[in-house]
């Protein structure tokens, strides 16, 4: 009987859970920065430090993580990231001063890292091999519906009377829970794939590259701009259009009002929602035509979406974050596919360079409220928009290797 919940079938559960489970803390940023600033009194230069610590961490671990799954293995990396989300969502719902708070983000976000290192070659060794391309797509597709009903939950528990860090207890019972299960399965032996290992030694030769170089800044610039955008709607909304998080899109006391409380939350969800939904379509898309066409269209796409958020009134920039949200579907992929065929060998080691650019999350999320608090979230925007046009710019004359047949 106890096999059952032991093998290879239940494991896959948990591992979806577990990318549900850091979707859940890594969106939920963008709605508790206006929470935090009120609660601490602090600025919004100090709230920006929320998102900064979080990515900050992918640029600082996401190496050392990925050499240390060739040491001691892709499974004791994870489970040492669920440890370490686990410990950061228990103690942010304890603290009670803002230093600590934004620590606790900083060893969240270093528990993420460590699961989205290990996640893929642990996904692999989960099933037969030839189900492992659509287990990772099911596995990432249910796991961006942690990214779409983490905004959600902030106001529904803020409605209800409780603080918005009540969402971190939340978070962390759950983090326990799959770390328990995880340790009390039978987890088989990683194997890591030669071109996921990375070698150091050929870092210091990649990063003179002119394709790593640009590509790397691509997700700079790309991850910096996504998180620059998702966590700062709120707070755009709201200084902008003076559109607070307690305004709803429904009458007070209907159904449609007590499921969605605040508008601005439910576009952060949906501007997650509509990217992973517009992933799994752009995926099929990508079988009919030519990747890179897919990439200029929808990175054009944002950047004109979110240029109608930044000048349109309230209601009109509502929709066009949704919409900026879904045109950057394409982005990510896309940028990380055509750095990694453009060559034969090294994938590990070209894999940890571009994820190290995601601290382009901390770096311009960061100059994001630095900006909105100097100059106003209109001026803010336009960091985020500069990136998107780096972006675009990638899509129609970067030389990496997209269209592969």
């Amino acid at each position: 009987m106890m096999g059952k919940f032991t093998g290879r079938p239940f494991l896959l559960i948990i591992t979806i859970a577990i990318y549900v489970a850091f979707g859940l803390v890594t969106s939920v940023i963008g709605v508790i920065i206006d929470k935090f600033q009120i609660q601490y009194n602090v600025s919004l230069n100090i709230a920006a430090l929320l998102p900064f610590g979080f990515y900050l961490s992918y640029g600082l671990f996401s190496v050392p993580f990925g050499v240390q799954m060739d040491r001691i293995g892709a499974k004791a990396v994870l489970i040492s990231g669920m440890i370490l989300m686990c410990m950061g969502c228990f103690f942010l719902y304890m603290s009670n001063n803002y230093i600590m708070v934004i620590a606790m983000i900083f060893l969240t976000g270093i528990g993420v890292t460590a699961i989205q290192t290990a996640g893929n070659p642990f996904i692999r060794d989960l099933d037969t091999p030839s189900k492992y391309t659509a287990n990772l797509t099911i596995i990432i597709g249910v796991g961006a519906l942690g990214y779409a009903f983490s905004p959600l939950l902030v106001p529904f528990i803020q409605s209800k009377g409780l603080p918005w860090s009540q969402v971190y207890l939340i978070f962390g019972i759950i983090s326990l829970v799959l770390l328990l299960l995880l340790l009390a399965a039978k987890i088989p032996k990683v194997r890591l794939l030669d071109e996921e290992k990375i070698n150091v030694a050929a870092i210091g030769t990649l990063i003179r590259e002119p394709v790593i170089i640009t590509y790397t800044l691509a997700i700079f610039f790309y991850v910096g701009a996504e998180v620059g955008t998702s966590s700062y709607i709120v707070v755009f909304m709201d200084k902008v259009h003076n559109f607070g998080n307690n305004i709803s899109l429904w009458d007070k006391g209907s159904f449609m009002y007590l499921a969605f409380p605040s508008a601005s939350a439910l576009v952060v969800g949906l501007f997650w929602l509509l990217q992973a939904l517009g992933r799994l379509f752009t995926g099929q898309l990508m079988k009919i035509f030519k990747p890179r066409s897919i990439f200029i269209f929808h990175s054009a796409g944002t950047c004109i979406a979110l240029i109608i958020a930044i000048i349109s009134p309230a209601k009109v920039a509502l929709i066009a974050f949704v919409l900026t949200g879904y045109f950057t579907c394409a982005s990510f992929t896309s940028i990380f596919s055509a750095a990694i065929q453009s060559f034969d060998k090294y994938h590990g080691a070209i894999s940890g360079i571009l994820c190290t650019a995601i601290v382009g999350g901390a770096v311009i999320g960061y100059l994001v409220g630095v900006i909105g608090s100097s100059s106003g979230m209109r001026s803010a925007m336009i960091v985020n928009l500069i990136a998107f046009l780096y972006v675009f710019a990638i899509s129609v004359w970067g030389k990496g290797k997209l269209n592969v047949t």
